[in-house]
């Protein structure tokens, strides 16, 4: 399968659905549920853009932090749109002002939140999220960078296994969008029953 073409022909469905309901913004207000989900999946589009633009120049393991990145908003709008929406909005929106950066969000931890939207696998957290977290953390101060870039070269994924996590996440955008928009974002099981996830991640 070549999820590279998935992501293009399935990032034009969802703005193509966009299209159709048109981009005005009536009386927002800063709990705003349909801002969110706009402002969301634009720095989604965004990241998806940038992970395909690095992995076709060869920069496939420094794209790995923006995968990371992600999967991470993907959950994080897949979460707060599956129940108690507008509390979590209120909380995720609150949550990362100055004084109290991330604090609620790295309490309830991604895994907490995978685990609530359906992921009942934890080899797959093991495999993916902590894979592309190990390439976003290191400490200088106590490895061998000749031993890591050596490990990380040799542990590289595929552009097309990246490429499938992408389709997925963008499966998990367009379900937290169906929950709010309805039947103009009806596709996530479209983008899901094409996906095999590579063993080898």
């Amino acid at each position: 399968m070549n999820y590279k073409v998935l992501i293009e022909e399935n990032t034009k469905k969802n703005q193509d659905s966009f299209n159709q309901i048109g981009f005005e913004i009536k009386n927002p207000t800063m709990i705003d549920i349909n801002m969110y989900l706009r402002v969301s999946t634009s720095k989604a589009m965004r990241f998806i853009d940038t992970i395909i633009f690095l992995c076709k120049n060869n920069f496939v393991n420094e794209s790995l932090p923006i995968l990371r990145s992600l999967i991470e908003h993907s959950i994080n709008m897949r979460w707060i749109m599956q129940k108690d929406t507008e509390d979590r909005l209120k909380q995720y929106l609150s949550d990362f002002k100055e004084d109290k950066f991330g604090e609620y969000w790295t309490n309830i931890s991604l895994l907490n939140r995978m685990e609530e939207i359906g992921f009942m696998n934890r080899k797959y957290y093991d495999r993916v999220v902590k894979f592309t977290y190990s390439h976003a953390h290191v400490n200088a101060g106590s490895l061998d960078w000749y031993e890591v870039v050596k490990k990380l070269s040799k542990n590289q994924m595929s552009p097309n296994a990246i490429y499938s996590i992408v389709a997925q996440m963008l499966g998990h955008i367009v379900k937290a969008l169906s929950v709010y928009y309805g039947n103009n974002f009806n596709f996530h099981n479209d983008i899901w029953s094409k996906i095999k996830i590579d063993p080898k991640i």
